[in-house]
């Protein structure tokens, strides 16, 4: 059974979401952000969402304070000395977000302003978006944080272009980025679709900085990535987000492997924020038997219903470990803690995860802003119940080495990585975690 810890740590960025169709819908870490440039996409992790309009009178036991609002809003009206400060728009949104804020729920329950309603839109549906196509982690340096491409995305413009992993971004279109904040970076690297931007990196391999003129475009960024590792028939899956599609793509990828020879398997649920709960009850069952029990909904009543394995599910047997870390949230919690409670010789490998409880309700505002609100409580298959901020802690707690972060299997694919020269922590960078789970599968498939 996984064990819970009792603190939570959050990621950089707030994490949560995740909607149902129309009337009932089901950061990165701090050593390992993940952003796919040209949009800094809001993260966001398990709930079901609904689309409703809000039209109710003020509730009886919030009038006295209703009024207070009111009162204070026309006071700042009437006397505030400097009228061209007075923003009613930010006025209302701040003060929305302070009702939000006192509920505790952080980085789940929360409120998106119109401009951020579309950005969380276009990526839980995950539509196309327009850019260069990189996977970036942060490393620290001597000399401060600096951006290193991890993966490019295949087809995309970088790919295409020639940039690889490992390379470090020194300027874009002459601009000094090399200690740039990953929101700075992504600023002066996104664009319009057709348009140049001109990138200079320098690539350790040869020691030389590289300039790169590039166009930018539409892409799609894959929820799933894999490779496999021939010599102990071991695959290696990264999935990273529970958007709609990403059960279709994981199947895909998990019958592409089984037609090369895969005995084993490595899930990595590493900085997977999250996404649709119907897309994570997929995934679960391609791993559990029919019947299973993936998770619970508890309602505000005490009510509790059980979400079952789906029959068209693979229901694989085989040996598997997941991977996890600080940035694996709600979904991908549900996720985890359904395989391994449902078949306690999966091993969780990694470091403590996000921590979220709730499932989440859209409402739409009239403006077209939005409140996500928690409106159930989820439960793992043995009933364990999350508090806001404590996530599960893995059965091998792995950390990773300063500097270090995840391998991702387009990296691995693009710089001809093999299972030896991850073991020996030769790759990009040196995933002690990745290595973990290798050796428990070698283990396991030398045992049968």
């Amino acid at each position: 059974m996984l064990q819970e810890p009792s603190f939570g740590q959050e990621p950089n960025q707030s994490t949560d979401w995740q909607p149902k169709p129309a009337s009932s819908r089901n950061g990165r870490t701090p050593q390992s952000a993940l952003i796919v440039f040209v949009l800094m996409a809001l993260a966001f992790t398990g709930g079901w969402f609904s689309n409703q309009v809000i039209n109710n009178p003020v509730p009886q036991s919030a009038k006295p304070y209703s009024s207070t609002i009111w009162d204070a809003w026309s006071l700042i009206d009437k006397y505030y000395v400097n009228k061209n400060a007075i923003n009613h728009q930010q006025m209302a949104y701040d003060m929305i977000s302070a009702m939000v804020n006192s509920l505790g729920d952080t980085g789940h329950t929360r409120f998106l302003t119109p401009q951020e309603v579309q950005q969380f839109n276009a990526q839980i549906t995950n539509s196309d978006i327009v850019g260069i196509g990189v996977f970036l982690e942060q490393e620290q340096s001597a000399s401060g944080v600096i951006n290193v491409i991890q993966a490019t995305i295949p087809k995309a413009p970088a790919n295409t272009a020639g940039l690889l992993p490992g390379d470090q971004f020194i300027s874009v279109n002459g601009q000094d980025v090399t200690h740039a904040t990953q929101s700075q970076l992504s600023s002066v690297v996104r664009g319009k679709q057709g348009t140049p931007v001109t990138i200079t990196v320098y690539r350790s391999s040869t020691k030389q900085n590289l300039t790169f003129t590039i166009t930018r475009q539409s892409f799609s960024a894959p929820l799933v990535t894999f490779d496999y590792f021939q010599q102990n028939k071991i695959g290696f899956v990264q999935l990273s987000g529970f958007d709609l599609g990403a059960s279709q793509q994981l199947a895909s990828a998990l019958k592409t492997l089984q037609t090369e020879g895969m005995q084993s398997l490595i899930l990595d649920l590493r900085g997977n924020p999250g996404g649709y709960v119907s897309e994570a009850i997929a995934v679960a069952s391609d791993f559990l038997a029919n019947n299973q029990v993936i998770v619970y909904e508890k309602s505000s009543d005490g009510s509790i219903t059980p979400d079952m394995v789906q029959s068209d599910g693979m229901h694989l047997t085989m040996p598997m470990a997941i991977l996890v870390d600080n940035g694996t949230a709600s979904a991908a919690e549900i996720v985890t803690a359904a395989i391994h409670d449902n078949r306690p010789n999966v091993p969780v490998i990694g470091v403590q995860t996000f921590g979220t409880d709730t499932v989440l309700e859209q409402f739409d505002l009239p403006d077209g802003s939005q409140l996500l609100l928690g409106i159930k409580e989820y439960l793992t298959p043995d009933k364990t119940h999350f508090q806001p901020g404590v996530g599960l802690i893995p059965t091998q707690v792995v950390t990773l080495p300063a500097n270090s972060f995840p391998e991702n299997p387009l990296t691995l694919q693009e710089l001809n990585q093999s299972e030896n020269s991850v073991l020996a922590g030769q790759g990009l960078t040196n995933d002690t975690q990745l290595i973990a789970a290798i050796k428990f599968l070698q283990t396991a498939n030398a045992n049968g």
